[in-house]
Parts: C-alpha cells; sequence; structure tokens
C-alpha cells in the first residue's frame, strides 16, 4: 500500500514518532509517497493551531472514502506510548485489537488495575475536552453539554460537583449557574511537554469521549461516559449515580493496552501490521 505522511501539519514532538512510522511501514513492506497515495497519514484530530490542516485533509479523505490513519499521543502513558489507529481515535476507530491479544500487554507497559476504591471523595468531577476536536463533531457548546449534565445530575443527587476544564480549551463562569458546582482550574506539571494535573479520586468521574474516564476507571474511580468512548465498556449511567458500579475490567484493560504503542514497537512496524486487512478491507472496497 501506499502512504502518504502529511509531517507539515504534525505537532512540535510528532518528528520522532512520524520517522518511527515510516520506518515501520518500509519494514512491513509498504511504500511512503508525495502523491496519489492509498492511505493518509496524519497527526491528530484537534483541528487546531499546527493541526488545524488536518481537517481539510481527514474530511476530503472521508468524503472520497480514503481511510485515514491517526497518530495520537496515548491515554495510558502519555508522550511515551502514541494511539496508532484508523478513521477515529476514541470507540469510534479501529485499532486492530480484536484478535491475536497478548494477555501480560498490560504488565508490559507497567499499568496494572487498582481495586475498586471505596473509599473514595464524595464529589462528581465533570472532565471536559477540547472543542475543536473531531471527538467533540456534532456536539454543542461544552458550556451547554456541561450544563446539561449538571441539571441531569441534580434529577439523581446533590452531591458537590466539580468542573474541570481542558487545559486549551477553558470555560468560564458556568459554575455561577449552579449551586454546590465549583470549577477547577488545571495546572501544567513542571518539566513535561503537556501534562496536567488531574485528581481521579472522585465517586464517579464524567466525561464524553476523552482521556480522563479511561485513566479513572483503571485507578478504580467508577466512570459515565459516551458510547463512543474507549472507557464505553466499563461506564455506568447518571440515573444509577448514588449505587454507580465499576464491572470486571481485566479483558476491558488487554484490549486497551492494543491501542497504544512505544516507538520501538511502532519503528518494528507493530500496529500497522494489525491494521493492515482493516486497510486493505477499506481500499478494495473503495
Amino acid at each position: 500500500m501506499r502512504f502518504r505522511l502529511y509531517r507539515e501539519n504534525g505537532a512540535l514532538n510528532s518528528p520522532p514518532i512520524f520517522d518511527a512510522f515510516q520506518q515501520g511501514l518500509l519494514a512491513q513492506g509498504h511504500e511512503v509517497v508525495s502523491s496519489n497515495e492509498d492511505v493518509a497519514v496524519i497527526w491528530s484530530v484537534l483541528w487546531n493551531g499546527r493541526m488545524s490542516p488536518n481537517k481539510q485533509i481527514y474530511d476530503k479523505c472521508r468524503a472520497n472514502n480514503k481511510p485515514v490513519i491517526i497518530i495520537e499521543v496515548g491515554n495510558l502513558l502519555r508522550n511515551k506510548t502514541w494511539r496508532i489507529c484508523l478513521n477515529h481515535i476514541n470507540g469510534l476507530g479501529i485499532f486492530g485489537n480484536d484478535t491475536t491479544l497478548d494477555n501480560d500487554r498490560p504488565k508490559k507497559l507497567g499499568i496494572s488495575l487498582r481495586p475498586v476504591n471505596n473509599d473514595r471523595r464524595p464529589e462528581i468531577l465533570i472532565a471536559t475536552q477540547h472543542q475543536k476536536s473531531l471527538q467533540w463533531q456534532g456536539m454543542p457548546s461544552m458550556d451547554s453539554w456541561t450544563s446539561s449534565i449538571i441539571n441531569e445530575l441534580r434529577k439523581h443527587t446533590d452531591r458537590k460537583i466539580y468542573i474541570r476544564p481542558h487545559p486549551r480549551s477553558p470555560m468560564i463562569g458556568i459554575e455561577h449557574e449552579f449551586v454546590n458546582v465549583v470549577r477547577q482550574v488545571p495546572q501544567q506539571v513542571k518539566g513535561t511537554y503537556d501534562d496536567f494535573d488531574i485528581d481521579y479520586n472522585y465517586h464517579c468521574v464524567i466525561n464524553h469521549n476523552s482521556g480522563p474516564p479511561i485513566l479513572a476507571a483503571i485507578q478504580g474511580t467508577p466512570v459515565i461516559c459516551d458510547k463512543s468512548s474507549l472507557a464505553h465498556p466499563v461506564s455506568d449511567k447518571i440515573d444509577n449515580i448514588e449505587k454507580i458500579t465499576l464491572p470486571e475490567r481485566e479483558e476491558w484493560l488487554v484490549k486497551l493496552t492494543h491501542c497504544e504503542w512505544f516507538e520501538e514497537e511502532i519503528k518494528a512496524g507493530t500496529p500497522i501490521k494489525r491494521l493492515e486487512k482493516h486497510l486493505l478491507s477499506q481500499i478494495s472496497v473503495d
């Protein structure tokens, strides 16, 4: 297959991962081209800043049924593992994690499930996300979504609610519209590229479809998220908020750890090899 890497629209930390991905493609016998590609490869689906031009590339490819590989920072080991996915980066995407699973992979990533925390703090955390991302496509404004979640919660609980805005998509003033609601201000972790502090020790973490419910569930906190989220298999519902549970997570974690890859694994072509049958199917249909 012929792949075109749109390096020019990558984040500042993208060059070594693009290099690794190209090496992996060549290792698997594929071709890297500058035009007439079978598959486009872009960095992220955050249509903002340096990555803004990727939206036009993505939209054009999908309108023409051309597959798009997306390279995205990992949820599990941020800036150490990277998601390599087809057509989307959340539960709507294809990761090739449906067969040949290594049950020891979580251990290889140094990730283990913490027991369900039955002594967690009583408040609820609503973690919002970036409105300019493909993940938010078709959704209302973040303020409107957050207000609707709070109103739905208030039908079932009077617990204190914290709103944690996305660090680069802030929300101002929404907390003043409600009683017993507080807005947090994320703080960047000193010495990191783009890590921000977040505490998952809450009665529940609510999010639409980005990273927080994944990490919260791993740490033993119940979550509520959309069906498009990678955390949906372990999600509960708002009307169960006072009796919220966290189901069995072992199989979910194994599949989840086959969505992200170390740089050396990308160089070896491991993730692209997993996606080949899906790519061939889409290209042959076209």
